[in-house]
């Protein structure tokens, strides 16, 4: 049988269980906060269970409890974030009225600064690392590719002044 669910209500209690578990993500309160707070807007609550992290949902009585780990609550952060950007940016573009457009614009000025917070949290993840290990690898093959590229154009300057240079040399 498993544990007890213990659900982070405060951002303290969710940064204490990170330290605690010697999962050094470094998060302000205000970064526990803003993940507590997206999650519970869209039906979950995170937790522990036998030195787990879990997500729980809430919108029923007896919800889904599961294994969560730190980089996927914050990967679905991130992604519902980026989702209220764009709904938010959608509306205050196409607003019904200057109250409105208002309204929107305090949403999107919100959400964006909940991104700021959010892409430095995203960088400490898993998923982070991963992206970075690929832009490196992709940016190295680029340059890789335009030196080769100059080294080919020096090639074909060489050939042309030489063709020229012969050219010359007949007359």
């Amino acid at each position: 049988m498993e544990g007890e669910v213990t659900l982070f209500e405060k951002p303290e209690e969710l940064i204490r269980w990170l330290d605690e578990n010697d999962l050094l993500m470094g998060l302000e309160e205000m970064d526990a906060e803003i993940l507590l707070n997206y999650m519970e807007g869209h039906g979950y609550s995170i937790g522990s269970r036998d030195g787990k992290l879990v997500r729980t949902d809430i919108c029923e009585e007896n919800g889904e409890v599961e294994d969560y780990s730190i980089d996927d609550v914050i990967d679905a952060v991130c992604e519902w974030n980026y989702e209220l950007v764009l709904e938010a940016s959608d509306e205050r573009d196409n607003p019904s009225d200057f109250i409105d457009f208002c309204r929107s614009q305090s949403r999107y000025d919100s959400y964006k600064e909940d991104e700021k917070c959010l892409d430095k949290m995203f960088d400490k993840t898993c998923y982070g690392k991963e992206v970075e290990e690929l832009a490196t690898r992709l940016a190295n093959e680029a340059i890789k590719r335009m030196e080769e590229s100059k080294k080919l154009e020096t090639v074909s300057e060489n050939v042309l002044a030489y063709q020229i240079d012969k050219k010359e040399m007949v007359r």
